[in-house]
C-alpha cells in the first residue's frame, strides 16, 4: 500500500479525534472481531450534523439534512460518534456500534443511484457461479437486481432486499424476493449453491449472525462471495479527498485479516483476498468525492452549485468544479486510481459444522424418514 502524505486535502481539524470532557468513554471498548481492547485514541470524531452534511449538505436540501440529523442523533442516542481501530486485527468501527435502520436508509435513498455492472460481479461469476452447472443463488442486499438479472436462467434467483420499491422491481424481473434473511434461513437451510454479499458487511453490526445465516443456507462446499470496502483504501480516500467513510452508513472498516477471522469462525474456508483493480473510473469517483466534501463548507463554490434547483444546470456546475479538483489532486492520481474494495470467497464447511450448531438441511430429515 502506498504511503499517503498530503495536507491540502486532509480531513478538516473538526473531524479528527480531539479529547473533550464530554467525549464518549472508550476505555472499555472491545473489538467486535477479535475481542481485543481498543482503548487508544479514536481515529475520528463526528457530530450528528457533520454526518448528516456528509450525506446531504444543507445547501442541497435543508429539510432532508435536518431529518438526517434527528435520525442519526436517535441512532447514536446522542450527538457524537467516534471511530476506533483495533491494533490486533486492523478492524476499525464506529462507536456507538450501530448501523443505519429503515428510517435512515429511507431518507438516504430518496436520491437513488444504483451501480451498473461492477468488478465484484465478475469475481462472483468466476469464483462461485462458474463452479456449478446450475442451482440456487441468493443475493443479499440485491438493490434492483443488476447482478441476478445478468445470470443464465438455469439458476433459480433469489434476493433479500429491504426496500419495498426495489422489491417490486426485483419481482417484476421474476426474482423471488425476501425482506429479511432470517426468513430464508428458516425455510431453505442447506439448499443454495451460492450466496453473495456485495458491499453489505460494512453496514452491519451483527455480522456474525448474518454470516452464520448465510452458512446455514449453503450446501456443503457451497460458495459465499463477500466484497467490502478496503479499510486501508477508505483511510487513503479520507486523506486525499476529505470525503469520509461515514457512520452510521458504513460502521465497519474491514481488513483481509479481520474479515477472514470472522468467516472462519462462522463455518467457511477462505480464499486469498481478491482486490479491486486500478482504473480511471476510480479516479473519477474520487474527484466526485472531493467536490462532495467541499460542499459541506457552506461558503464553498460546491455548496453554491448544490443550491441550483435545475438539475441539468446543477450537474453542469458540479462537473465544472471537477477541473480545479483534478488539478489539486493530480500529484496523487496514481493512488486515486487504486481500487477501493476487496473480496473473499468462503467455501462452506461440511455438514459437521451444521450438526455442531444444531442445523438440519431442508430435505435431510425427509430423506432420513424415507430410509425408515
Amino acid at each position: 500500500m502506498e504511503s499517503v502524505s498530503i495536507s491540502r486535502s486532509s480531513p478538516p481539524e473538526s473531524l479528527l479525534a480531539q479529547p473533550r470532557s464530554d467525549s464518549i468513554d472508550v476505555t472499555e471498548t472491545i473489538c467486535p472481531v477479535c475481542q481485543s481492547p481498543c482503548a487508544g485514541r479514536p481515529m475520528y470524531r463526528y457530530s450528528a450534523s457533520q454526518a448528516a452534511a456528509h450525506f446531504c449538505p444543507p445547501t442541497r436540501d435543508a429539510d432532508r439534512f435536518m431529518r438526517l440529523v434527528h435520525c442519526i442523533s436517535r441512532l447514536w442516542d446522542g450527538n457524537e460518534c467516534v471511530v476506533l481501530r483495533c491494533e490486533d486485527c486492523g478492524f476499525a468501527f464506529g462507536q456507538p456500534f450501530v448501523g443505519g435502520d429503515e428510517e435512515f436508509y429511507g431518507i438516504l435513498h430518496e436520491q437513488r443511484d444504483y451501480p451498473s455492472w461492477r468488478w465484484d460481479y465478475d469475481v462472483a461469476i468466476r469464483e462461485a457461479v462458474g463452479k456449478f452447472d446450475r442451482g440456487k443463488i441468493l443475493d443479499v442486499g440485491a438493490g434492483v437486481g443488476m447482478f441476478l438479472r445478468g445470470l443464465d436462467h438455469k439458476w433459480e434467483r433469489y434476493a433479500v432486499e429491504g426496500s419495498e420499491v426495489t422489491r417490486r422491481e426485483l419481482e417484476a424481473s421474476r426474482i423471488k424476493v425476501f425482506r429479511d434473511l432470517s426468513d430464508v434461513a428458516q425455510s431453505s437451510a442447506g439448499t443454495f449453491q451460492v450466496v453473495t454479499l456485495f458491499q453489505v458487511l460494512e453496514h452491519i453490526a451483527k455480522f456474525d449472525l448474518l454470516l452464520k445465516q448465510c452458512r446455514k443456507l449453503l450446501v456443503p462446499s457451497g460458495r459465499l462471495v463477500v466484497t467490502v470496502p478496503d479499510g486501508e483504501a477508505m483511510i487513503r480516500q479520507e486523506r486525499l479527498t476529505g470525503c469520509h467513510d461515514m457512520p452510521p452508513n458504513h460502521i465497519n472498516k474491514w481488513t483481509s485479516d479481520s474479515l477472514s477471522r470472522v468467516l472462519q469462525r462462522t463455518g467457511f474456508k477462505c480464499s486469498q483476498p481478491i482486490y479491486e483493480p486500478a482504473s480511471w473510473r476510480n479516479l473519477k469517483a474520487n474527484l466526485h468525492m472531493r467536490v462532495s466534501a467541499d460542499a459541506t463548507e457552506q461558503k464553498s463554490l460546491a455548496a453554491q452549485a448544490y443550491r441550483i434547483r435545475n438539475k441539468p444546470l446543477r450537474v453542469a456546475a458540479l462537473s465544472l468544479l471537477g477541473g480545479p479538483a483534478l488539478l489539486r489532486m493530480l500529484p496523487y492520481s496514481r493512488q486515486l486510481r487504486l481500487g477501493g474494495a476487496f473480496g473473499i470467497v468462503g467455501v462452506a464447511e461440511g455438514d459437521g459444522w451444521l450438526a455442531h450448531h444444531g442445523i438440519t438441511r431442508v430435505g435431510q430429515s425427509a430423506s432420513m424418514d424415507r430410509r425408515h
